[in-house]
């Protein structure tokens, strides 16, 4: 008997890892740094915790097979850790809703404002194209020319993502009470139209790049680089670094219609008048970073309860065909204006 059960144990050390069934995934969240990571994690109950090969951090999973990650942050490591997610034998991800879940830069323009959450309806890379300084009214100002001429020649540069899982998201969350606090409001009072503003739910593109910059004129850039790829349609919302390394490594599984981004404005994204963004950017970074994190979970947490509770109308908004195919027509000298 007590040699049989060394042979059990020996059998189960030495079993190949994907022997064991893996874990089928409903919802993968996925945060860049630990100030995301962590309401998550708190909130958990009794997580498992998982080595993926190849992710940035560690994965924890609950019995609701919610499961939760740090990716790193930057296009390059979202990308690895979610090309690593999809392809790793110890979880199922094909009928999984990935959520991006984080902060972000923003415009201080419209109704948006500090601690607002947005659900992303275009990803759009910053940094693939030409950036260029022209010369307007005798100033210098930045302007964009996309790589190649008809066509983008990576086909990474804009992504639109599943617009039924977009508008279902943002009318599950929609009336959802978003914190606000005293250093938010103070803020915003030093932007013109932000002094009354309160954080809401919204919609709006998300313009995805590797460094961290902060200008008006660059904040109008981002417009113009959204009103390219988008054909004016889309609006400018938020800035971050994650979202197109995440939507390319899901839609080359063919799972991009599973993909969500929501962003919460922790700071605005450039400096109020008077002041420069050099000194801005050190002096205050995140007016707005308390707020953003709640309600990045708050908005986040409220339809990953909606999408465990309703399994079948998810699976129906995750289609594949959900997701329309997305067409450059512009070519580099209209993108220009000539």
């Amino acid at each position: 008997m007590k040699r049989l059960l060394t042979r059990l144990l020996l059998g189960l050390l030495l079993v190949a890892p994907g022997a064991f069934a893996a874990i089928p995934v409903k919802v993968m969240v996925l945060a860049a740094f630990p100030p995301e990571l962590a309401p998550w994690l708190k909130h958990m109950k009794h997580p498992t915790e998982l080595k993926i090969a190849g992710t940035y951090a560690p994965v924890w999973c609950d019995a609701r097979q919610v499961c939760v990650t740090e990716t790193g942050e930057a296009q390059v490591n979202s990308a690895t850790t979610v090309s690593a997610l999809l392809a790793s034998s110890q979880l199922d991800m094909t009928q999984a809703l990935v959520l991006r879940a984080g902060i972000a830069g923003g415009p201080p323009w419209g109704q948006d404002t500090l601690g607002g959450a947005y659900w992303s309806d275009w990803v759009i890379s910053w940094d693939l194209g030409h950036h260029l300084t022209a010369m307007s009214h005798g100033q210098p100002e930045p302007r964009f020319l996309p790589l190649g001429d008809d066509q983008p020649p990576l086909g990474t540069e804009a992504f639109k993502l599943n617009p039924w899982l977009v508008n279902l998201a943002f009318e599950v969350t929609r009336e959802i009470p978003l914190a606000d606090d005293l250093p938010a409001m103070n803020n915003r009072k030093l932007y013109a139209g932000q002094a009354n503003r309160q954080p809401q739910v919204g919609i709006g593109a998300t313009v995805t790049g590797d460094d961290f910059w902060s200008g008006v004129e660059l904040s109008r850039l981002a417009q113009q680089i959204v009103d390219y790829y988008t054909h004016g349609a889309a609006r400018y919302v938020t800035t971050a670094m994650e979202e197109t390394g995440d939507a390319d490594a899901m839609a080359r599984r063919g799972l991009l219609s599973h993909y969500l981004s929501l962003r919460t404005i922790s700071d605005f994204d450039q400096p109020p008048p008077g002041e420069t963004a050099a000194a801005w950017l050190l002096e205050h970074n995140y007016p707005g970073g308390r707020i953003a994190f709640e309600n990045a979970y708050r908005v986040g947490n409220a339809f990953v309860d909606y999408v465990l509770a309703h399994p079948k109308q998810i699976a129906q908004a995750m289609r594949a065909d959900r997701v329309p195919a997305t067409h450059y027509p512009l070519s580099a000298s209209e993108a220009m204006g000539k």
